[in-house]
């Protein structure tokens, strides 16, 4: 072979090069094989098929498939939270502790949980929703196996809160349902994911104490783990792309910071967080109480069919998808909200002061509780997500964070009233509850700008479905809670326009006014 004298140089000293060389290259590529595997993982999670990928000119449409397939992955991932509950004893038995270390594994679960509301929740205001969410999914999955096959105390509690810490994602998908949901349609949307979540907490505890009855516990944490991997490949098939709100990236402590500045600056957040907050401390306090009052006489029924009482909860959750489409998209937030917690009440005060002699006081308060808290939450959602259209994970993290604090002052306070002043005590604070929610309901009327009052009319009706108001002024998406107005459409489906930041800084001066 005729070569140039350069290419004759280079090919003289190949195999010198080459022999001496190898060795090097042998270790090099020893030590980037695990680079290389993140890498091909990371790039197989950011790959859009390109039926979900985004276009400006044709933005996804949110159909129903899509909403039951996010309410899918909202159960099995919330339910993640709850397997432990039903076989606490098992647990303790297995890793040879006592109940009360064995209590350490719920505990562990719900603030694993709480911390990734604070800190990993905002960031969907930043990064790609879609690819995060999958990477979260990814994760916990991963994770899980460890759950499945430790036999050390330790570790599985350490397991508990990594996995709880990732198990955020339903909180990151139901701002994105605000996102891809028009407004008339938004409360319907919401209802089936958060009825998806409610319907978690059941499934849970149900298939957890059923497979543990009948077969090792081991199993019921080998489905999940099957589960979470379906739905990592479900989402990642059909979830689709949706661009960053804030693509020009914000600093990751002005993200926390500006949690506490949007609660303080919006009087509609701070109103739904402080309802959100009385509604789930009447529901921990009834569902922690009620256990006491099974269990004892007249009634000492077992553990199996006190935990059937959970079934009750399904009713209600077919229930909420029609009434948010009956009144919650229809009506300003006011209206369903004020229902929901007559509904809660009425629950409440039938179950309270029966339930001594008659088991049906019980069944009935738990179908209008259960009832009345996710009719109120999904319009405190829907209206709450209008607020900051870019900010909507950070305004989803404040409200969150108020009910988790909500659960947790009910289950203490329940279980040290119940100690102190019976089923009826404890009751009895819960209508108090609810009763602070209806005031905080009807201090601050739906037009009104301000922290208290009924300015700006006493309509019901939703204006920014009918256009203009009798006075020809339209509604701002602040004040009405749940519009999807021509700036709004044109920053979510062409970027984040500059007229709309203005828009937001001289909502913001309005309400610290």
């Amino acid at each position: 072979m005729t070569t140039t004298p350069e290419s004759g140089r280079g090919q003289s000293i190949e195999p010198d090069s080459a022999s001496s060389t190898s060795p090097s290259l042998e270790t090099k590529s020893s030590i980037d094989s695990p680079l290389s595997i993140w890498r091909k993982t990371l790039n197989f999670i950011t790959y859009t098929p390109k039926r979900c990928r985004y276009d400006p000119s044709n933005p996804p449409s949110f159909s129903l498939p899509l909403n039951l397939l996010f309410a899918f992955a909202g159960t099995f991932t919330v339910a993640n939270l709850y397997y432990n509950h039903p076989i606490l004893d098992i647990l303790a038995h297995e890793f040879n502790v006592t109940g009360e270390r064995a209590s350490l594994i719920p505990t562990l679960a719900q603030t694993g949980y709480a911390t990734g509301l604070l800190f990993l929740c905002p960031l969907g205001d930043v990064l790609p929703r879609r690819a995060y969410v999958l990477s979260l999914i990814l994760f916990t999955a991963t994770v899980w196996l460890g759950l499945c096959l430790t036999h050390n105390f330790n570790v599985f509690c350490f397991l508990t809160f990594l996995t709880s810490l990732t198990t955020v994602t339903p909180q990151l998908m139901l701002p994105l349902v605000g996102d891809l949901a028009p407004p008339h349609r938004r409360a319907t949307s919401l209802s089936i994911v958060v009825a998806g979540l409610s319907l978690g907490l059941l499934c849970a505890r149900v298939l957890s104490g059923t497979v543990a009855n009948y077969s090792s516990w081991r199993n019921i944490y080998w489905m999940a783990f099957g589960l979470q991997y379906l739905i990592f490949v479900l989402l990642w098939t059909f979830m689709p792309d949706y661009p960053s709100t804030n693509p020009e990236g914000i600093n990751y402590f002005r993200i926390l910071w500006t949690i506490l500045t949007i609660f303080v600056q919006h009087p509609l957040l701070v109103q739904a967080c402080l309802i959100g907050f009385c509604t789930s401390a009447t529901f921990t306090s009834f569902w922690t109480t009620l256990t006491f009052l099974l269990s004892s006489p007249p009634y000492e029924y077992s553990s199996l069919v006190i935990g059937l009482f959970a079934l009750i909860g399904i009713a209600s959750m077919f229930f909420g998808p029609l009434y948010s489409r009956l009144v919650t998209d229809r009506f300003v937030h006011t209206v369903p909200v004020a229902i929901g917690l007559c509904f809660s009440l009425l629950g409440i005060c039938i179950g309270t002061y029966t339930g001594t002699f008659t088991v049906a006081g019980p069944v009935i308060q738990a179908f209008f509780l259960d009832l009345g808290n996710l009719t109120s939450q999904i319009a405190n959602r829907s209206a709450i997500y209008g607020i900051l259209p870019k900010a909507r994970n950070r305004v989803n993290t404040s409200y969150m964070i108020m009910t988790f604090c909500g659960q947790l002052a009910g289950t203490a306070a329940g279980n040290h009233i119940y100690a102190t002043a019976g089923w009826i005590g404890s009751g009895s604070t819960s209508v108090g509850f609810i009763g602070l929610a209806l005031v905080l309901c009807f201090a601050r009327g739906p037009w009104e700008k301000g922290w208290v009052g009924w300015r700006g009319g006493w309509g019901i009706r939703r204006r920014d479905l009918g256009g203009k108001d009798g006075s020809g002024r339209e509604d701002e998406e602040e004040t009405a809670g749940s519009s999807w107005n021509k700036d709004e459409k044109q920053e979510h489906h062409e970027g984040n326009a500059p007229g709309k930041e203005e828009k937001n800084e001289k909502e913001v001066a309005a309400d610290r006014i």
